[in-house]
């Protein structure tokens, strides 16, 4: 008797460790064979690697709109402590942090449900997410940090206050977590806390106004909200300290609404952008086998709709965290659809979080019906092809680095130190392994400057301490002089020593620190 307990307890631990290797594994094959590193990932791998050598506040650095210092770039120190610095790091990482949310969002799905209740709860969420479309989803979801990997902490937090009913300590647990997390990305606020924060105290208005039960009957609810509340503060003044002692600063965020006339295109995108997220974005594809994979992948969006009519219909009698998840997938897309950040496909990123808050949604609302409608043989079906589509994406031959032999050939050439536009200056230092050191410039007014206000340390562009002596430009002219960067260089510096071409590029080198010719 005791033996077979100590194998029931240990069944699920041995499950989910199995599951966590089996889908590292497969994702980390579609990462590297679906999408080449660019320098917004390679940017955030040299960030981790300035944090490991001693720059832990990351001096003098300017950072995008989102740091991503407390969630992405400590995974990021973790992987280039046993692996160095390289692309593969950014590969490794993304493969990681999509694990652990599939992870996350199963168990937050299984809640403290138990048997087969539970099972099918777990791989409802795990099995919407479960396979990523080739091509831009996998860019989105198992590469570059952007928001994905904010889910991690963000579910974490709600398993915690789930989990945690009613006890002291899981209100301020779960507040911190989400400070933490709002320090790496400002739209944690937005999607996390206000909704957490807006329902809880929702229902404390309708158990003590409506009910009329005493005060104490919703402490929890209360707890919640206001840990909710003050992790806006919380993280506002992590922040602020962090830059008052030196560190990284943060560059603005866009939050304005859109103008009207804006809206219908924006509710396209987002259409548009769902069907991405979703794995099902067959609009842009050819008849062939992915064609119907993506296809198949309206099954994941009809169970989430499914879920999300079934728990607004029945609002109120909703469970606490079905209640938050519902308000926070309303709040991301109405701040997607009615502000400025809807501009095209790209920024699909910016409701990244609606996929696992809708897998876990689908997962706790629809577990019942569809055991009770003896569904079960549909659905095992269902994710096994679900899981064959994963298989299919992992075994893609992977993609070379698109600039590998370019930092192979300006090394043979000594030129270590360089200039380059945005999208090739990280992403031809991360694949040198930092042998090759390109920062990127940009055309201010006619005129190159350092870009230093984008994910860039401004002690790159010292004069004193760099020295860089050639400038690659994206695209083999017939004339050197048509290369925009290289022209305004000339501007500057003079008509550069030596011009070649290798590919797809233009290398133009003079005899001259280019770095004091910077604005």
């Amino acid at each position: 008797m005791a033996t077979e307990l100590c194998i029931k307890r240990l069944t699920w631990p041995a499950a989910t460790i199995a599951s966590a290797i089996c889908l590292f594994i497969a994702y980390l094959a579609q990462s590297t064979a679906g999408a080449p590193v660019n320098s917004d990932g390679a940017s955030n791998a040299l960030q981790a690697w300035d944090m490991l050598h001693g720059n832990l506040l990351l001096h003098g650095w300017t950072m995008s709109d989102v740091s991503f210092y407390t969630t992405e770039l400590p995974e990021y120190m973790l992987v280039e402590t046993f692996r160095g610095l390289g692309p593969d790091v950014v590969h490794i990482a993304g493969a990681l942090t999509y694990t652990l949310l599939v992870l996350l969002a199963a168990g937050l799905a299984r809640g403290n449900a138990r048997g087969a209740q539970g099972i099918t709860r777990a791989l409802i969420a795990a099995g919407i997410m479960l396979a990523p479309q080739l091509g831009s989803a996998t860019h989105l979801l198992l590469l570059s940090p952007d928001h994905v990997g904010t889910g991690v902490p963000v579910l974490a937090a709600w398993l915690i206050a789930d989990r945690g009913a009613n006890s002291r300590w899981a209100p301020a647990a779960t507040g911190l977590l989400l400070a933490w997390t709002a320090v790496a990305d400002p739209i944690t606020e937005i999607v996390a806390a206000l909704p957490l924060a807006a329902v809880c105290a929702g229902r404390a208005y309708r158990m003590v106004v409506s009910k009329r039960e005493p005060l104490a009957a919703c402490r929890y609810e209360l707890s919640l909200a206001v840990a909710a509340v003050l992790s806006w503060p919380a993280a506002a003044l992590a922040t602020w300290l962090i830059a008052a002692n030196g560190g990284w600063t943060i560059s603005p965020v866009r939050a304005t609404f859109a103008e009207s006339s804006a809206w219908l295109h924006n509710v396209t995108l987002t259409a548009q952008g769902l069907l991405q997220l979703f794995g099902a974005d067959f609009t842009s594809l050819p008849v062939s086998h992915l064609a119907l994979f993506a296809v198949f992948h309206l099954i994941g969006i009809g169970l989430v709709s499914w879920a999300l009519c079934r728990t607004v219909r029945r609002f109120a009698a909703a469970d606490l965290l079905a209640q938050v998840l519902t308000v926070a997938i309303a709040v991301n897309l109405a701040a997607y659809m009615f502000t400025v950040q809807a501009q095209n496909i790209s920024t699909t990123r910016e409701i990244a979080a609606v996929l696992p808050f809708g897998a876990v949604l689908a997962g706790r609302q629809l577990a019942g019906p569809l055991l009770a409608a003896r569904l079960a043989p549909v659905m095992a079906g269902a994710l096994a092809v679900y899981g064959g589509m994963l298989a299919s994406n992992a075994v893609q031959p992977p993609l070379p680095a698109p600039a590998a032999d370019l930092t192979v050939w300006l090394a043979e050439h000594d030129l270590t130190q360089g200039l380059a536009g945005y999208w090739q200056a990280s992403s031809l230092t991360l694949d040198s392994r930092d042998t090759v050191q390109v920062r990127a410039v940009a055309a201010n007014r006619g005129v190159l400057a350092s870009q230093d206000y984008w994910e860039a340390s401004r002690a790159w562009y010292d004069p004193a301490k760099h020295y860089a002596d050639f400038i690659v430009s994206m695209g083999a002219a017939r004339n050197w002089s048509d290369q925009t960067l290289v022209r305004q260089m000339e501007a500057r510096a003079g008509r550069p020593a030596h011009v070649y071409r290798f590919g797809p590029y233009t290398i133009a080198v003079w005899h001259r620190n280019l770095l004091a010719r910077l604005r």
